[in-house]
């Protein structure tokens, strides 16, 4: 398995998180794979993706079925908050996704995030010709470095006019998250995005496409994970409860519990599985 994680350029770095580039080692159609591999179910080849606030995912050389839905090209996927399985139909799997910032895809996209929330879309049902187009260009791209600046000149070329406040408002109300350790109040976090409750609670939703509970539940999830991810990177041994503490789980029972509802590992075997995101996602396999 290759996998390459590339960054936006530093203008979308508020709006893009990262792009992940993975490439299947060999036919899911030939190869043998070992019997009790976790990557393989009948033979195919699966990609477990992480719940996420949005994001794009590019297939070429590949049908695949994900959510129930069989496709061979560009998808979309909404805010979901369980991990989702990429299985590998027929052919070799190689893919690219764009991980966006919490609210970002509406920003940049016009997504309706609520309506997509939890759902699947080929770009031919999103009927996005700019969409379609980035389509095309990865499938007849062979690197992903040389992929990422073609998306970089797309996304670039989406950004608002003028500045979106209303992003600026999600943007404000997600450090206040942050910085609250998810110990905040819809009521609260309508406060600092300067809007009354009922307002605030449409423009969140068109947004993130998610309820402020949940969000802050998936938020928390993120940042741990990518706290254990950077202490491992680091060379450090992982405090687990000194880490599920400092981004507001109560506890560790408190913090498996939300762990297992994700469809991930729990945490102690998370930690025992070393850096997170560096082998094909193979990690959040029970």
């Amino acid at each position: 398995m290759y996998f390459q994680i590339i960054q936006p350029t530093e203008a979308l770095r508020r709006y893009v998180y990262r792009y992940v580039f993975v490439r299947a080692e060999g036919s899911t159609d030939t190869m043998q794979p070992p019997e009790d591999d976790p990557r393989f179910v009948d033979g195919k080849h699966v990609q477990p993706l992480l719940p996420n606030y949005g994001s794009l995912i590019f297939v070429r050389n590949a049908v695949i079925e994900i959510g129930g839905k069989t496709c061979d090209g560009l998808i979309l996927l909404g805010a979901n908050q369980t991990t989702l399985g990429l299985k590998t139909v027929s052919g070799w799997f190689e893919g690219m996704m764009v991980d966006f910032e919490p609210g970002a895809m509406h920003a940049l996209l016009g997504v309706d995030m609520q309506r997509l929330a939890g759902q699947v879309l080929s770009v031919q049902e999103y009927a996005d010709e700019g969409l379609k187009n980035c389509d095309l260009i990865f499938k007849n791209t062979l690197k992903a470095e040389d992929i990422a600046p073609l998306l970089d000149a797309f996304f670039l070329g989406r950004l608002p006019h003028a500045e979106d406040l209303n992003y600026k408002r999600i943007c404000d109300v997600v450090s206040v998250c942050d910085e609250a350790r998810g110990a905040v109040t819809a009521a609260q976090m309508a406060g600092a995005a300067c809007l009354g409750e009922r307002q605030f609670l449409r423009v969140f939703r068109r947004y993130i496409g998610i309820p402020p509970k949940q969000f802050i539940k998936l938020r928390r999830f993120h940042r741990t994970i990518q706290d254990m991810q950077l202490q491992s990177g680091q060379g450090r041994a992982i405090d687990l409860l000194a880490t599920v503490l400092r981004h507001g789980y109560y506890d560790l029972s408190h913090a498996a519990l939300e762990f297992q509802q994700m469809g991930c590992v729990s945490p102690g075997q998370f930690r025992a599985l070393g850096i997170p995101l560096t082998a094909d996602f193979s990690v959040f396999f029970g």
